[in-house]
């Protein structure tokens, strides 16, 4: 959280973006924030942006075409990986990290999101690149050496597990863009006690509402530059944003 730089962008002249602001400010109190204002902060959210089904295909000028992009980049990752039998050096070796040689998992990290998600030079972008972020330093929790990372990744990630992890990241890609409108401004005006204690509700909250969501767009057997890799990708990002779609106001 609050990795990003006050958020001035077009989204404020928005005619939905006051009520997004006031959902979000009112909540921001210290205290438990009911699942009726936190349905209504993701909601607002969605509205701002466009919609699901814009924003969820890439239409959208505020959010969704980082978040595809950097989807693709990190889904092909995982799919390789796997095909090569869990073996990281293999599938690092395709991304352009050659050599291992006293690299830490530090490094690797950092190396898989710049591979992923590239320069962040717009508000999407950083969205984008903290949440491949988010879920790669969950995948890599608790390793101290490479070799413990490749065993967390064969422990975590599959063909069938793929499709769950791509939904995870676009809930984290939803929560980078609200702290990127939100979190500076927040800690400036409410205290940064009850800021971080309201992103840590609204986290649970989509985390929460994304366990439950159905798997409809299987990932596993797809050619990753393909077409269908792309509309796969989209109709995930959508279905994400449509859980949260219609609770605004």
């Amino acid at each position: 959280m609050g990795t990003s730089k006050s958020y001035k962008a077009t989204v404020q002249g928005q005619p939905q973006w006051g009520d997004l602001s006031r959902s979000v400010t009112r909540s921001c109190d210290g205290g438990d924030v009911s699942s009726d204002n936190l349905s209504r902060i993701l909601g607002n959210y969605v509205n701002v942006v466009g919609g699901a089904s814009s924003s969820g295909r890439g239409n959208s000028k505020i959010a969704g075409r980082s978040g595809i992009k950097t989807a693709k980049k990190l889904g092909g990752f995982i799919a390789r990986f796997v095909d090569s039998s869990g073996d990281l050096s293999q599938t690092l070796f395709q991304t352009g990290l050659t050599d291992l040689t006293g690299k830490s998992v530090e490094d690797v990290v950092n190396h898989l999101i710049e591979f992923c998600s590239g320069p962040a030079s717009t508000i999407d972008d950083r969205a984008a690149k903290e949440a491949s972020r988010k879920l790669l330093e969950e995948i890599a929790s608790n390793a101290n050496t490479i070799e413990e990372l490749q065993e967390n990744l064969q422990n975590t990630v599959d063909h069938e597990t793929l499709e769950d992890l791509m939904i995870k990241y676009f809930g984290y890609y939803v929560l980078e863009h609200l702290s990127v409108m939100f979190y500076e401004h927040l800690v400036t005006k409410k205290g940064k006690s009850e800021c971080s204690n309201l992103f840590r509700q609204i986290e649970a909250f989509i985390i929460d509402r994304l366990d439950e969501m159905n798997k409809t767009n299987p990932l596993n057997n797809i050619n990753w530059g393909s077409d269908d890799a792309d509309r796969l990708i989209k109709n995930i990002q959508q279905d994400v944003l449509t859980v949260f779609e219609n609770h605004e106001g």
